[in-house]
């Protein structure tokens, strides 16, 4: 004798199961991710006080291309990902993506501006990130741009697990 259940299809997804070859290339995704945020801190926190003179008005054209490397940084990390994981789970969701890619830029900043290059605790000015209206606006603004496609990416994976729920 057959059951209801026997003979109506299950409304459960089947899932497909990540292999040894998709965990490694997520790793490395990460991994790049993490590193691109690494070089554009690092870039940024050279190159934030450069100046391209043009006559008599001076403007750090620097901190403008560094701020728009990491907008483009977290732009493209945002476009790329996907909202939530894949059924594979080849790769990393926007919001781990996004949270990966802005710590490698705050961990270069930080690192940069407060321990400075070459490691050590002995107590020395700092060179790279000065105490004027140039390095701390690269330094507040990065930090406000980096909250503010965090946020924007929690609240695209929240609407699109809520979606999701609703059906």
């Amino acid at each position: 004798m057959t059951t209801p259940s026997d003979t109506t299809p299950s409304d459960a997804t089947p899932v497909a199961v990540p292999s040894a070859l998709d965990h490694l290339a997520r790793i490395l995704l990460a991994v790049l991710l993490f590193a691109a945020g690494l070089a554009v801190g690092t870039v940024g926190a050279f190159l934030h006080r450069a100046e391209l003179g043009t006559g008599s008005l001076q403007w750090p054209d620097g901190l403008a291309l560094s701020l728009g490397g990491l907008v483009g940084l977290l732009l493209g990390v945002g476009d790329l990902l996907p909202v939530l994981p894949t059924p594979r789970r080849t790769l990393p969701a926007r919001l781990p993506g996004m949270g990966l890619a802005a710590a490698g830029w705050v961990i270069a900043v930080i690192w940069l501006s407060y321990i400075g290059p070459p490691f050590s605790f002995a107590d020395k000015g700092d060179v790279i990130l000065a105490n004027d209206w140039i390095s701390m606006s690269f330094l507040i603004v990065g930090m406000a741009l980096a909250t503010f496609f965090l946020y924007r990416a929690w609240i695209a994976a929240l609407d699109a697990k809520l979606a999701k729920v609703r059906g």
